[in-house]
């Protein structure tokens, strides 16, 4: 039986020069080599049966044969809109997108008999379908309407507009649109599909005009805008909306497309449009500025610098420094502040990915989605969150390169001069992560580690003690000796960053912490904490004027969770050495957050430059993201037991161990 991911198979053999590998299939398609193996032995069959053959060839891959272009015409059968074919069973993702489909294409009442018959299953499951739908929709600003005469969805003009953008991206990939635009001729069942949502274009003129404006990303935008103004469906925005939107950064480009769009298709563009073209723009940054024009506002640089310091509480990376954040951080932000003013709901797809991948940056960017909510006095939602996370994810990646250091890995091989040569050039193709150094056999590794140093051991055999971590592999280098090998990698790089940074537990002394100290307000307790560096000798008296001046000015977004405070200032203001110190206040006090107030702990940070003190901010944010740690603090009877309490998070880092990694 067929399926979306089986077709999705067949279609990638179809587009294919040559044989694929399992491996190499599960990779484009995101799942294991072992279930792209089950699924192709269910293919056979059904291949054959429509005049071709699926061929496999050992250590080479799979590739079909035969009436290729009878396959191609079935699949295309699937995408008209129509009910599937008996054969074919539809995942519950594809049925809601059909669904949606036909709720989209016009707002006329369906009754649940029609919908049922277009989709090939029962009432009952069109029922269960409707609720995933009715989410969807609402999502974006659509109620799903259900009445005597069917079901519909209702909504405002830019609401409808965002739905159909979406769902058109969904249906299509890049791959496909690009074709689309090119009026390929593979194109013609896409086309089919989307004709009910964009029924009065030309995707080839609009293909050859967005081409030679630059800006093919925004094709679906456009295309819809095209289809909605030539139906009848106009938008609504005020004139402060209009004028807001021609006058960004990205009015002048909108306007120029909106022309070229009225001589090519006939037809009248009013200024309205040209706004929301403009914003969609803006939302994606298609559009490079011109020359010499800086589309940055200093105040949105600078609130991206005060976002940057949370990211750096949390993650312990420095971010002040990395251009690339703050620019497109900077960027970002104001299309967000503009969405959320006009009740704009966006959908983040990578949403689910980014969260499963990056946990820690989604962390991260909730601090910052709760501070720019306190800033603006409106709620950023997490698909708005999603897009954030994206940004900070984008600099963890960027660290992770310029941190890296290629390790150079001791070949220890004792089957022969070919079964070496094969496994350097394995770890050559498969490895570059890693650089192969000299091959010796078991017997001489501890001499010739004495006279050229490497950072780990390759090994096709036992390798006796040697002071560096063991990798046993097979001399064919398999997947998962790939996986153990970069495990290790991965180690020997987390050791090394550790022990470039001064841990918490360096930082916080006796001679830095005070309990139960009392304050009136904010300022006596950042004046407080400040007075524990300049005492320690960490700090001069100026920076503690610093540290309240920058609070006053950029309000209480140094209040980074609940009850707990990080005031700071610049290294130029009179920082003598590295330094923190920890203040527990006998009664808290309000610092004007409106989620995080009152403040009983403040914590001081003296820095010397944006990397040094991380390490420390990491382990800080770990102790207090624990409700019993935090609840510790606030009890602790003594310094002494708070140090012991610093300790459980920053404990100094232990010594690489000997023997084989397994």
């Amino acid at each position: 039986m067929l399926n979306d991911r089986r077709e999705r198979l067949l279609r990638l053999l179809l587009a294919a020069n040559g044989p694929l590998p399992a491996a190499e299939i599960g990779r484009l398609l995101g799942y294991p080599a072992r279930s792209v193996r089950y699924d192709l032995e269910l293919l056979c069959d059904w291949v054959a049966a429509h005049g071709a053959r699926l061929v496999s060839t050992a250590g080479v891959g799979y590739h079909l044969e035969g009436d290729t272009d009878r396959v191609r015409r079935h699949l295309d059968r699937l995408m008209t809109g129509g009910p599937p074919p008996s054969e074919y069973i539809p995942s519950p993702r594809e049925r809601v997108r059909r669904l949606l489909l036909m709720l989209l294409s016009d707002d006329a009442p369906r009754r649940l008999s029609v919908l049922a018959d277009r989709l090939g299953v029962g009432k009952s499951t069109v029922h269960t379908d409707l609720a995933t739908a009715e989410s969807w929709a609402s999502r974006r600003g659509l109620a799903l309407a259900r009445g005597h005469a069917g079901i519909c969805l209702r909504g405002a003009e830019p609401h409808w507009r965002r739905a159909i953008v979406d769902l058109v991206g969904e249906l299509a990939d890049e791959a496909q649109l690009a074709m689309l635009l090119e009026e390929h001729p593979d194109a013609a069942p896409l086309q089919a599909l989307l004709r009910p949502l964009v029924p009065r274009v030309s995707w080839g003129r609009l293909g050859d005009l967005l081409r030679e404006l630059g800006a093919p990303e925004l094709s679906i935008c456009v295309a819809v805008m095209l289809s909605r103004l030539q139906a009848g469906h106009t938008l609504s925005y005020s004139p402060d909306q209009v004028s807001r939107g021609l006058s960004s950064p990205w009015g002048r480009e909108a306007q120029a497309i909106c022309r070229a769009l009225e001589s090519r298709f006939g037809v009248r563009i009013p200024n309205t449009e040209a706004a929301w073209l403009a914003l969609q723009l803006e939302a994606t940054r298609a559009v490079n500025p011109a020359p010499g024009r800086d589309i940055v506002h200093p105040a949105d640089l600078e609130l991206a610098e005060q976002m940057a310091v949370l990211v750096e509480t949390r993650l312990g990376i420095g971010l002040r420094q990395d251009r690339e954040f703050l620019m497109g951080l900077a960027l970002h932000l104001r299309p967000i502040a503009e969405r959320l003013r006009r009740g704009e709901a966006v959908e983040n797809p990578l949403l689910d990915e980014v969260q499963a991948k990056y946990p820690a940056a989604c962390l991260a960017a909730q601090d910052v989605g709760r501070a720019l909510s306190a800033i603006w006095g409106l709620t950023v939602p997490e698909p708005e969150i999603g897009y954030l996370a994206i940004h900070i994810a984008a600099a963890l990646e960027r660290e992770k390169l310029r941190r890296r250091t290629v390790p150079r890995a001791l070949i220890v091989c004792s089957s022969g001069v070919g079964t070496s040569a094969l496994l350097v050039t394995r770890i050559r193709s498969l490895l570059p992560e890693i650089q192969p150094g000299r091959v010796v056999s078991a017997f001489r590794v501890r001499e010739v580690l004495a006279e050229d140093p490497h950072d780990l051991v390759v090994a096709t055999c036992q390798v006796p003690p040697c002071g560096l971590p063991v990798v046993r592999v097979s001399p064919l280098l398999g997947e998962d000796d790939v996986a153990r090998v970069r495990r290790t990698v991965m180690a020997l790089q987390s050791e090394a960053w550790r022990g470039r940074q001064p841990v918490l537990s360096e930082l916080l002394t006796a001679e830095t912490i005070a309990l139960d100290v009392d304050a009136q307000n904010w300022e006596e307790a950042i004046r407080a904490g400040g007075d524990l560096l300049v005492r320690a000798g960490l700090a001069e008296p100026r920076y503690v004027d610093a540290m309240v001046r920058t609070a006053r000015e950029y309000g209480p977004y140094i209040v980074l969770g609940p009850g707990f405070a990080l005031p700071h200032a610049r290294p130029g203001d009179g920082v003598l050495r590295l330094g923190m110190s920890l203040v527990r206040l006998r009664k808290p006090v309000p610092f004007g957050h409106p989620d995080n107030d009152p403040v009983r702990l403040v914590v001081c940070l003296g820095a010397i430059d944006n990397e040094t003190h991380l390490k420390a901010l990491m382990e800080l944010s770990e102790l207090l993201a624990n409700p019993q740690s935090v609840e510790a603090l606030h009890t602790a009877a003594d310094v002494a037991e708070v140090l012991r309490l610093i300790r459980s998070v920053s404990a100094p880092p232990s010594e690489p161990g000997e023997g084989a990694v397994t």
